[in-house]
């Protein structure tokens, strides 16, 4: 065993890695390698190192793993050796070094025959990821085993220390403690740990196991388990997820306790209990497979037998039990066929507002979709069939219309500039209600062609086709007589802009300012549509996109007809230095030649203005940190302002979130008329210091003059641990739905939840993380 005068170094990191050279050898001196804050450098400054005031830097980060240690020549140096036999002694700062491994201690004895030796004094072990510390240390240089006595250790890719009476590493890389604990805690700090009887940490699988296991906060034990597995990385394990409580108006107390299990590579499942004070216990369940065959599935479900609360208010019914099924599917075989599955379909209309508190959108959905679709994607064809139908969660409205199915053909072109292109597309669908409304069977047909017209200082694009619609109709409703009504009319466009740009200046910064005017000319044969049914079809919203559509209505019952202009303009600013865009702006409207006719209902008099609303859209990007987001319609006939939206967002380095917005809408192109819906928007997470958080958010009606729904709560968080108190007051209201602030009826509903995370090992209360999400516009989960 050859002697050197030094332990060599690690050779340079690979970049993106952290290594001892990026940080002075000085400000390792923490002998579990933790470097305090005012030592790291500002790029390795992360949001848990600021939280942590420091963080763990192995100085041996990116050193070559690829050769086995054990398979390398051992390199030693020591203030005097000794030489008996195959017995070497080494005393005075020795440094042992085997491959990729190192260790260190004041006395040191190796046989080499066995292969076998002992450290004593102060002694230190290392590998990439992992430092052992201890008094003693006895060794096998052939299997890597090691067994350390009243010993520290450190793992560095997952934050974790910890502390053990003994501790012995096993020539599979396993760590067995005696008598220790675990923390993911800063050193110095012991506000929760694990300790354990005994314990094993399998660093290759990314789990710990404890025997007589006890979790103390504060240093006084809280909760006591004979057996535990608990997760050293973010890899699915089997076991007990933390629980999720809360409590709110609509059960009382609400507890779930989800258990995991990790079957296969490639499926799953997930089964959550969950007690709700006054309904009852929720059983809970999600299976998830993927498989290159058959693509991924969700399936899922809920059961709830006999909701104690809804059958006090719904006494009427014989039966109260509550369920929800779930499918949910996506597929991609041979880059060919693409499938789809979205079925949902609940016991009845009031389950996800009841049982749903993950988020308030889920609450208000006003129907769930029931869907099922198959493409081919061929060279020149889309091929396609759809079967698709809802299930409504309100009493008082109707279920969509069914698809059942509907055949899609489509000619998927080169689009190729300066070359014509056809248009063909033709579609089957049956539409089917088990309301007493007309029912039946509808065919779509365009075909044309048009001539993409490319430069690089504009474009041109004529657009000539003609479309076709014909009915089979059964159960005809009032106003319809005929039975098989039809129609088809001609329709040409031509779309057509410019681009013009120049160097600018603005506030120091250099940009490139370009302006393209937009002109869209669209004409379309008018045809009486009186006697053709409403299956799929509405009035769209006016908006500054509608500028430059071939239609006015979504869905295929109308054909409408048009002889007008688009004219828009855009202008944008964009930095010459990134090319990141700071400012773009569009103003435009639409001049009519003739009245339109065609309307979605029958006795609907025509339009009859010569132009349209003025539409406008603003938006600012200054910088990475303020977005400023915003739309009007504004109606020059009138001189009202039909509809306007702004929203403005700004983020600051602390990860504070501040956002504002306001909307307005006079609701003018619906079938139904509705009141003008004025609202203001106001959200904020902001952090108080390092610890203490405030976070919340209202949504407020300007005309009814109260909160519609609002969100408050606090947030402590520390290196190792995370505790948020959330309250919520919203009124119960579908998505979309006006409220009525005169009805008697309209009660706010309230929500407590609490989260508590125990940092390395997650937490419980995952609904407070959902309804932040949901309110407060641009918060996202951090990672650690």
């Amino acid at each position: 065993m050859p002697a050197v005068a030094q332990e060599s170094t690690p050779g340079a990191c690979p970049a993106g890695e952290l290594c001892s050279a990026e940080v002075p050898p000085s400000a390792i001196a923490h002998p579990l390698d933790w470097v305090p804050l005012k030592s790291v450098p500002e790029e390795l400054q992360d949001a848990e190192c600021r939280s942590c005031r420091g963080r763990y830097i192995d100085p041996l980060a990116g050193a070559d793993t690829g050769a086995d240690p054990e398979l390398s020549d051992i390199n030693a140096s020591a203030t005097s050796t000794e030489l008996e036999g195959d017995e070497v002694y080494l005393h005075g700062g020795v440094s042992v070094q085997q491959g990729y491994r190192r260790l260190q201690g004041r006395e040191a004895y190796y046989n080499r025959s066995e292969s076998t030796g002992k450290l004593t004094g102060g002694i230190t072990i290392r590998e990439p990821g992992m430092l052992l510390k201890g008094q003693e240390a006895s060794f096998s240089s052939d299997t890597g085993e090691a067994e350390i006595t009243d010993s520290q250790f450190v793992l560095h890719q997952q934050h974790m220390r910890g502390a053990a009476k003994a501790l012995r590493r096993d020539a599979e890389g396993k760590v067995h403690v005696q008598n220790g604990a675990l923390s993911y805690c800063a050193p110095g700090e012991q506000d929760w740990e694990i300790r354990a009887d005994e314990m094993e940490l399998d660093l290759d699988e990314g789990i710990g196991t404890g025997r007589g296991t006890k979790i103390a906060v504060g240093g006084i034990p809280v909760l006591y388990l004979p057996w535990m597995r608990f997760p050293l990385d973010d890899r699915r394990r089997t076991g007990f997820l933390w629980p999720d409580f809360g409590n709110d108006t609509r059960g009382g107390v609400d507890i779930a306790t989800p258990v995991y299990f990790n079957l296969a590579p490639n499926y799953d499942a997930l089964y959550t209990p969950r007690y709700i004070e006054e309904r009852g216990t929720n059983h809970e369940v999600e299976l998830r497979y993927l498989n290159p065959a058959v693509g991924s599935w969700v399936v899922g479900g809920a059961y709830l037998k006999d909701d104690k609360r809804y059958e006090d208010e719904r006494p009427e019914l014989n039966d109260h039990s509550r369920w929800l099924g779930q499918v949910k599917h996506n597929g991609l075989f041979d880059r060919r066929w693409r499938s789809t599955v979205d079925y949902s379909k609940a016991s009845d209309v009031d389950y996800l507002k009841d049982l749903r508190t993950n988020s308030l959108e889920t609450r208000r959905e006003t129907s769930l979709l029931q869907l099922g679709s198959l493409d081919y994607l061929g060279d020149d064809w889309l091929l396609g069939v759809d079967f698709q139908q809802f299930q409504s969660l309100a009493d008082d409205i109707n279920n969509d219309y069914a698809k059942l199915p509907q055949f899609t053909g489509q000619y998927r072109g080169e689009y190729e500039p300066f070359a014509f292109e056809p248009i063909l597309l033709g579609q089957y669908s049956y539409f089917d209600s088990d309301d007493d409304r007309v029912k039946g069977q509808r065919i779509y047909g365009e075909a044309g062609v048009t001539y993409p017209m490319l430069w690089e200082a504009g474009f041109l694009k004529p657009t000539a086709k003609y479309r076709y619609l014909e009915y089979e109709l059964t159960d005809l409703s009032a106003g319809l007589s005929n039975d098989s009504p039809s129609a088809g009319t001609a329709m040409f466009s031509l779309d057509s802009g410019l681009f013009f740009e120049r160097p600018t200046r603005l506030l120091d910064r250099g940009l490139l300012q370009t302006l393209e005017p937009r002109l869209y000319y669209l004409y379309s044969e008018y045809e009486d549509q009186t006697e053709q049914p409403d299956f799929d079809s509405a009035e769209l919203t006016f908006t500054y996109n509608q500028l430059f559509r071939e239609t006015r209505f979504s869905g295929r019952d109308r054909l409408d007809d048009a002889n007008q202009l688009s004219v828009g303009l855009t202008t944008r600013y964009i930095s010459e230095e990134d090319g990141r865009e700071h400012l773009n702006a569009s103003l435009g409207q639409i001049f009519y030649f003739r009245d339109r006719d065609v309307r979605l209902l029958a006795n609907a008099p025509p339009l009859d203005q010569s132009s349209s609303e003025m539409a406008a859209e603003v938006n600012f990007y200054p910088n990475e940190r303020l977005t400023v987001r915003s739309s009007l319609v504004w109606d020059p006939h009138s001189t009202d302002m039909n509809a306007g939206n702004v929203q403005a967002s700004y983020e600051r380095d602390d990860a504070s979130i501040y956002s504002v917005g306001y909307s307005y809408r006079r609701p003018l192109t619906t079938v139904r008329t509705q009141p003008v819906t004025e609202q203001a928007h106001f959200s904020a997470y902001i952090p108080l210091g390092n610890r203490w958080s405030v976070f919340g958010a209202v949504n407020y009606s300007v005309e009814a003059g109260e909160s519609v729904e609002d969100m408050f709560g606090v947030e402590y968080d520390t290196c190792c641990w995370q505790v948020r108190l959330l309250h919520l007051r919203y009124y119960d209201s579908p998505t979309g739905q006006i409220l009525d602030f005169n009805d008697p009826n309209l009660e706010r509903e309230s929500s407590t939840q609490v989260q508590i995370v125990l940092k390395g090992m997650g937490g419980f209360g995952s609904r407070v993380t959902g309804l932040m999400e949901d309110m407060i516009r641009g918060y996202r989960e951090r990672e650690y």
